[in-house]
């Protein structure tokens, strides 16, 4: 399925706009992009069926497929080497010593727990499919399929959806462009049209599919 602005993209059509007045970075195009999505959705446009090697269930459809990055929200086991300085000679050497043998130790510390802390992490690649019944990951460290009912939070920020299960770390999948795909998703998880409201200076006459990560034809990886 193509992902270019499904209202189409004439450059002379009469809310066009001036081209420094477009969208520059990334996330703004994808703001935009999600955007036209909701508005188009909203107004009866629906996605194709598009072919995909995946195994589907009677009634599934594969609507939109991506290269993904899984990123997980969790921390990690971290070790670290402590030291010891040694020195004879004065009392006020040893002192020194020790005084540095603690110093190095506490920034050791500092530093394994600042790793270890729980943050977003990558944890495999692979490619993403949205279906009328499920998110389905084809990933490096294996398959993963997140059916709709079995979500309980969703949103977007700047690289990708970020998914809530019950039990489960939060899981972000980094696809391009991410609102386009939370748009999407939103869709066909719960039948929700989700407006974007965009600023007129950001409407951006070009085709939705250009931008980082789509190839020189316009159409995004994965359309």
């Amino acid at each position: 399925m193509s992902r270019h602005d499904p209202k189409g993209s004439d450059p002379n059509r009469s809310d066009a706009v001036p081209a420094g007045a477009r969208p520059r970075s990334p996330y703004e195009q994808s703001w935009v992009a999600g955007a036209d999505l909701g508005n188009a959705l909203a107004t009866g446009w629906r996605p194709q069926p598009q072919p995909a090697a995946i195994v589907l269930a009677p009634g599934e459809a594969v609507l939109a497929q991506a290269p993904v990055r899984l990123w997980q929200h969790i921390g990690q086991d971290v070790t670290y080497n402590q030291g010891f300085f040694v020195a004879f000679g004065s009392p006020l050497l040893v002192g020194a010593s020790l005084l540095g043998s603690a110093l190095y130790n506490g920034s050791q510390r500092r530093r394994a727990e600042v790793a270890a802390a729980v943050q977003w992490r990558p944890t495999a690649t692979g490619q993403l499919f949205l279906t009328n019944h499920r998110i389905a990951l084809g990933l490096s460290s294996g398959w993963l399929d997140i059916a709709y009912p079995y979500l309980r939070a969703s949103s977007v920020d700047a690289i990708g959806m970020i998914i809530m299960m019950d039990g489960q770390p939060p899981v972000r999948l980094e696809v391009w462009p991410p609102h386009w795909f939370f748009v999407l998703m939103r869709f066909l998880a719960y039948g929700e049209t989700v407006q974007v409201d965009v600023p007129p200076h950001l409407r951006d006459p070009a085709p939705l599919g250009t931008g980082p990560g789509a190839p020189p034809n316009g159409r995004p990886t994965g359309a």
